[in-house]
């Protein structure tokens, strides 16, 4: 599948021991948290660098978490 938006923190699972401060696409279906496929769950710095920025992205949906294959910054 593919998906576009504006990459941002978010905080997740709030008020669980799973809290915490996620890579997320907000896009026009949803906001989903942002995953490389192989990548660290929690830290990845490649993806905090997308922060700000919008992209278009590849992957896979599970839950509310795509496992990104490809993406791309748009201009």
């Amino acid at each position: 599948m593919e998906w576009h938006g504006t990459v941002i923190f978010k905080l997740l699972r709030q008020g669980t021991k799973s809290e915490h401060r996620a890579v997320v696409l907000s896009a026009a279906r949803g906001d989903y948290k942002l995953r490389r496929t192989g990548g660290n769950p929690f830290v990845d710095e490649t993806l905090e660098k997308l922060v700000g920025k919008r992209i278009r992205c590849t992957g896979t949906l599970d839950g509310d978490e795509i496992f990104m294959d490809e993406w791309s910054v748009e201009e």
